[in-house]
């Protein structure tokens, strides 16, 4: 089932009518903000930093409004400003839920996570996303937004911002995979290199998902210890069993594939100190692309 433009558009405003109608959870002072009719409604003041490009305020006003409607800057600031910024983030699940996603890969949902920097104003007190350790570089303001994205539906479903010095895409893909493991959809999490960890790959299996995850020919040869040749061939697919613990001993030599997660390193699933070991099963592959180089996953 595809929506037309004109679905959609309707769809979109009827979301944030129902956004004002619980204005005593989005609006700052709810009693007084958007109880009057003025130039600026409550969905063009939710719109315009959607819809805005690069130019000046001014200028995307015009745009937005024409000129013979046109408010003065000032004025959507200060409409902005009567808008808590959860209002974005309901509206963006809200509108979400109104647009089926009926496209598959063979029955599975394909959702991918990645994440990318986002350049900010300027703003030497905002500590969190000053960015001013690049030798040569005046300092700059971003953040890191991490995403799951829908492949098959080309639909974003869920972001997370981080500040750049609380930055961490593998606890983020963490809290991506817990948040929707009751999901009833048959899904494959899409992942590159850089979300290789046994931390990610309990949380999968915990919440019984189903991923694809690239790794270096060296980090699979370093998870597979006790199968050093497990590699050797232009064409591999094996099941694999990794053992996970806390502690160092001789005895834990015992287990398929040990590894020993340092304190300093996260693994959701076993505390600390404890002798608790976690079993990992899954399957690696490895296959030649067009390229010539070998994708490991």
């Amino acid at each position: 089932m595809s929506f037309t433009v004109t679905e959609i558009r309707q769809n979109l405003f009827s979301v944030l009518e129902s956004l004002l109608a619980r204005r005593d959870e989005f609006l700052k002072n709810p009693s007084s903000d958007f109880t009057r009719k003025k130039k600026i409604s409550f969905a063009q003041t939710m719109l315009f930093p959607m819809i805005a490009g690069a130019d000046n305020v001014a200028t995307e006003l015009l745009d937005m409004f024409g000129e013979n409607e046109l408010p003065l800057p000032s004025a959507m600031i200060q409409r902005r400003n009567q808008v808590k910024k959860e209002a974005f983030q309901e509206l963006f699940y809200m509108f979400n839920k109104s647009i089926p996603m009926s496209k598959t890969f063979h029955g599975y949902q394909l959702i991918a996570c990645d994440g990318t920097r986002l350049n900010l104003p300027y703003n030497p007190s905002d500590k969190s996303t000053l960015v001013d350790n690049i030798e040569g570089r005046k300092p700059f303001n971003q953040v890191h937004l991490n995403a799951l994205y829908d492949i098959m539906n080309d639909m974003f479903l869920d972001v997370e911002v981080q500040g750049m010095h609380e930055m961490d895409e593998n606890s983020a893909f963490c809290r991506f995979l817990d948040k929707y493991s009751k999901s009833d959809r048959k899904v494959i999490y899409i992942a590159d290199r850089g979300y290789g960890s046994l931390n990610n790959y309990a949380h999968d299996l915990h919440n019984n998902q189903l991923f694809l995850i690239r790794m270096k020919e060296s980090n699979a040869k370093s998870l597979c210890p006790d199968r050093p040749h497990l590699l050797d061939n232009e064409f591999v697919d094996e099941k694999v069993t990794v053992h996970v613990g806390r502690r160092c001993r001789k005895g834990n030599s015992k287990y398929e594939n040990y590894h020993h997660v340092k304190v300093y390193h996260r693994y959701d699933f076993i505390a600390c100190g404890t002798d608790d070991i976690d079993s990992l099963c899954f399957r690696v592959l490895k296959f030649p692309l067009s390229s010539g180089k070998s994708a490991n996953i």
